[in-house]
């Protein structure tokens, strides 16, 4: 329940402070007078957008805060999944500055406003003629079906397995794309695979490949070279290791007769082998350096394959044999498709059967919770002085547009196979028209009326704010929704604005909204009147501002009516739905 409202600095709102009671709370006051500033305080605590324009001319920021007492368990749930401190009451506030920033708190822990907007939701219900938008478009009529059917969970099952399904498909759908993209280039990655596999690459080959050409394309100068080497070390009669040799035996003679040069002969040993090594390798070179112009072409050829392959699959031997790698890999791919196609249509199979399923099931609760549904509406709309009106649901197939039959062969959509719309009849002998086609407000009014009530009943929602329920009425049928609203107060808590007298009498707590100027500045006074000032002021609203004894007496006349003993009205029942098929329904 709403215990307190207090609000600072909003509009012409200076600073009001409402202690609100169980029951019915009805404001009243005259036109522009800031009532409808009461509920944009109720927005703001819901989380509607928030600009400067709202905020008092000269203040820095706007205030709105509430008290709520006996929560329901299932807010006290949140509040502790949150970590927020709790002990009977919730303290909500919001705040909203001039720098365009917008704080929100319960009990004094800072929260967004997203998730004070959620809680405050769970908490009050606010319906005003803003709302009717919503009964009168028919995309949000299977929702309200839905929720009065308690059908909420369920439909979120549905949806769960609708978009794993949906995920399938489309994994399904680039699966074949792929598959389209790798026949189409078959051929071509077997080309690829063949061509490079039969030049039996090797990653250092090239390098070896031209320090061969380069042999072969000087093998002339090489040889001559290499021969003109060997002859002076050895070949020649006048060889190099020949006159080593004559030296050699020179200094061994001085080594006969002077010990210290017998260590030079033994060195000059020693590079004279060195030498002969190097005389024998320039001997077996000049085999490896002969002319040879057919192997000098074949090498040319072959590096000229090699740079043809280079330019086509990459800039070295090393990416040649990775395009390689890599065709053999999109290969093996086209080939394991299969397997992942079976897998996946086997998934899909499966996930169409459960989504189908699902579908139907939904579909059959929707189709008796309709019927309930009809009952009720028709049943709360004919106690709101419209006795003969017939309040019908039409169900459309989400998928064919053909109402009342669906093909076996279509699909279920995101919210399965049904699409529904309400219709009404408000008079005897009329066709029961789309809601978006009712000319009178005042029959509209009615119908949001009975619909808020019956959901109300099953929504577990201990505040309802109704903002110009009278909208379009008047006289007897102002009685009637007076009745009805006070019926539902015996309930749940009750905030309603009015301009009628024959509402504004069936209040338990009447407040009244007036415009002062004070020192200069306009404010917003509200006062919960005495049973005195509320004759005065029921008086006021009947005969305008000359109140004669004759209005007051109509308005104790209509206060007696109003309060002159108990009814049987009650709330109306709320079917409970049972799960069908594999459909688990959670109430």
């Amino acid at each position: 329940m709403l215990a307190e409202l207090r609000i600072h600095n909003l509009a012409i709102l200076d600073r009001v402070e409402l202690f609100l009671e169980p029951g019915l709370n009805v404001f009243t006051g005259e036109t522009g007078a800031g009532k409808s500033m009461i509920v944009q305080a109720v927005h703001l605590l819901q989380g509607a957008k928030a600009s400067e324009d709202l905020i008092r001319t000269g203040a820095p920021a706007a205030e709105v805060s509430a008290r709520f007492a006996d929560l329901a368990p299932e807010v006290a749930a949140l509040l502790a999944d949150r970590d927020i401190p709790y002990e009977g009451e919730l303290l909500v506030r919001r705040i909203i500055s001039r720098e365009g920033r917008s704080r929100g708190y319960l009990n004094d822990q800072a929260v967004t406003v997203k998730l004070l907007g959620r809680v405050v939701r769970e908490l009050l219900h606010l319906s005003g003629q803003h709302e009717y938008q919503t009964f009168l478009a028919p995309e949000n009529h299977l929702r309200i079906l839905d929720s009065f059917a308690g059908l909420d969970s369920a439909g979120q099952q549905y949806r769960t397995v609708y978009q794993r399904w949906r995920q399938a498909q489309r994994q399904w759908q680039d699966l074949q794309q792929r598959r389209l993209n790798l026949d189409n280039t078959r051929d071509f990655l077997n080309f690829q695979i063949q061509e490079i596999d039969r030049a039996g690459i090797r990653p250092e080959e090239e390098e070896e490949l031209h320090l061969e050409q380069e042999r072969l394309r000087h093998a002339t100068k090489l040889w001559a070279a290499s021969r003109q080497g060997y002859d002076l070390l050895y070949g020649d009669k006048q060889a190099v290791l020949t006159r080593l040799a004559e030296v050699r035996k020179s200094l061994d003679l001085l080594a006969r007769f002077d010990p210290k040069w017998a260590g030079r002969s033994e060195g000059l040993q020693n590079l004279a082998l060195e030498l002969e090594d190097l005389a024998f390798t320039l001997r077996d070179y000049l085999a490896q350096v002969q002319p040879n112009p057919a192997r000098l072409e074949e090498i040319e050829q072959r590096l000229h394959l090699l740079q043809r392959l280079k330019k086509k699959y990459g800039p070295s031997l090393e990416a040649v044999l990775a395009a390689a790698a890599k065709a053999k890999e999109e290969l093996a791919a086209l080939d394991n498709l299969a397997d992942q196609e079976a897998a996946l249509r086997r998934q899909l199979s499966d996930l169409e059967g459960q989504v189908r399923l699902q579908a139907e099931a939904l579909s059959q609760q929707r189709r008796r919770a309709a019927t309930a549904l009809t009952t009720a509406v028709e049943k709360e709309i004919q106690s709101l002085a419209m006795p003969r009106a017939r309040f019908l649901i039409e169900f459309l197939d989400a998928v064919s547009e053909d109402r009342h039959a669906r093909d076996s062969a279509s699909l279920p959509g995101p919210q399965g196979f049904d699409r529904v719309e309400f219709f009404l009849a408000p008079n005897p002998g009329e066709e029961p028209k789309p809601l978006s086609r009712i000319a009178s407000g005042g029959e509209l009014s009615r119908l949001v009326l009975g619909l808020k009530t019956i959901l109300a009943a099953g929504a577990g929602i201990n505040t309802n704010v109704f903002d110009e329920v009278d909208a379009g009425i008047g006289g007897r049928t102002a009685t009637v929704v007076g009745g009805k609203l006070q019926c539902l107060a015996r309930h749940a808590q009750i905030i309603c604005i009015t301009h009628l007298p024959q509402i504004a009498c069936f209040a338990q707590t009447h407040f009244r909204v007036e415009k002062k100027v004070v020192d200069g500045r306009t404010v917003t006074v509200v006062q919960k009147l005495n049973e005195s000032e509320r004759l005065q002021e029921l008086a006021r609203m009947l005969g305008g501002a000359h109140i004669s004894p004759t209005t007051l007496a109509h308005a104790q006349e209509m206060l007696a009516a109003a309060h002159g003993g108990g009814s049987g009205c009650h709330l109306p029942t709320v079917p409970r739905q049972e799960p069908a098929g594999d459909l688990q329904i959670q109430k």
